[in-house]
């Protein structure tokens, strides 16, 4: 991801701090944030305001904005990847750069059709590429619907929101599996505003879910249960079954860290019911398409591991992934190292190591965060059992990835 370092020393010359500039502007320290990681860019209505903030003319401001590290590479092996898949997928003339529609002229409100195919192919390539090859191609497509705004007929706004909100909320992920929660949590916000703004009740419902899983992973017990509540109060205006199983699992989580059982599984077991019907005509966006019935299995298992009964976590886990989907290679990846975690804290070493040793060599391929932290913390949990070889042959291994990703 390109970075503007001048910028930044602009910022810091003038003795702003990230936060005490994104106050004087009006907006969210994450927006300042993504300008100098290169992730978006400025709205042009904002421009003067922060020419006049760091004291340079609008040339100057467009200098700061497009300058990227000296040293930048030719285009790699994973860049002509990249490229290749946008273009395979549409053939429909949507620039790969941001900005780089033309500056006038009205444009058709179907061109978002384009945007949603390109999304959906985007998506589909995620398990392919992995979320380090794709999260600029998906920001870019940000960037390129919000310079759409001014030029797209009133009518056609809220549908711009909608695929715009897709396009953050899947940048969401992908910088969440890359270990990037900040900016994760960032591309969320975004996706939530222009959710809201575009009165889609299926994709708000399923933001807010996401944004309960992501304070799940930076452990902010109050805002999982929150943003999950949130997002059942979508339900009686969200079409699709699946969207309505994804926001019903997530609530069991929430209800599970609460130490409310009964609720946690007769949540689980209406996120269960939905999953199974066959009504995907509702989620044109396939946004609940994961969320099968083996998805929701697997969260029972996890969520009798929040609930501390670790033993009938571990049965769950082995149940499930006997029949899990060859499609879903990452998740089984994710899902194998949090058998591994159940599995150490049930004192049942040798399955650990088994399940563990499998899901670091998916990590390993799929370059996947998540998995690498689960992995983790199995190992602080097994760590006072490192005099057994195998135990600590597992642990080198995984502490052996920690560093090859911080190198």
């Amino acid at each position: 991801m390109a970075k503007r370092p001048r910028l930044a020393a602009r910022r810091k010359s003038l003795g702003f701090s990230q936060e005490a500039l994104a106050e004087r502007l009006g907006v969210d320290t994450s927006t300042v944030r993504r300008w100098e990681l290169g992730i978006s860019n400025p709205q042009p209505w904002l421009r003067p305001k922060i020419a006049r903030h760091l004291q340079v003319e609008g040339d100057q401001l467009d200098e700061l904005l497009a300058d990227v590290p000296a040293s930048a590479p030719r285009d790699t092996d994973d860049d002509m990847k990249r490229r290749t898949v946008i273009q395979a997928a549409l053939g429909l003339g949507i620039a790969s750069t941001a900005g780089a529609w033309p500056a006038r002229g009205a444009v058709d409100p179907a061109v978002m059709d384009n945007f949603a195919q390109l999304r959906s192919s985007l998506v589909t390539a995620d398990s392919l590429l992995g979320p380090g090859r794709l999260i600029r191609s998906a920001a870019e497509q940000v960037e390129n619907i919000a310079g759409l705004y001014e030029r797209i007929a009133p009518r056609g706004r809220s549908r711009l929101f909608e695929i715009g909100a897709l396009f953050a909320e899947f940048c969401g992920w992908l910088a969440d599996d890359l270990g990037d929660l900040a900016t994760g949590a960032a591309w969320s916000n975004r996706a939530l505003e222009w959710a809201l703004a575009s009165g889609s009740a299926n994709v708000a419902a399923y933001v807010l879910m996401r944004m309960s899983q992501q304070a799940q992973l930076t452990q902010e017990r109050a805002r999982i249960t929150m943003l999950a509540d949130a997002a059942i109060r979508y339900e009686p205006q969200v079409a699709s079954p699946t969207v309505k199983a994804a926001i019903y699992q997530q609530a069991a989580h929430a209800s599970a860290l609460d130490g409310q059982e009964r609720d946690a599984l007769a949540r689980l077991d209406h996120a269960q019911e939905l999953a199974a019907s066959p009504a995907q005509q509702h989620d044109p966006h396939a946004l609940g398409s994961y969320c099968t019935t083996h998805y929701v299995t697997v969260q029972r298992a996890a969520i009798y591991s929040t609930l501390g009964d670790h033993q009938r976590a571990l049965d769950e886990y082995d149940a499930i992934m006997l029949e899990w989907p060859n499609a879903f290679h990452r998740e089984r990846g994710l899902h194998l190292a949090r058998r591994t975690v159940v599995a150490a804290r049930a004192g049942q070493l040798d399955a650990a190591v088994a399940s563990g040793t499998e899901a670091l060599d998916i990590a390993r391929n799929t370059q996947s965060e998540r998995t690498r932290r689960e992995l983790a913390t199995s190992v602080s949990i097994m760590e006072p059992w490192r005099t057994q070889s195998s135990v600590r042959d597992f642990i080198e291994a995984v502490t052996a990835m920690g560093g090859e990703r911080s190198c």
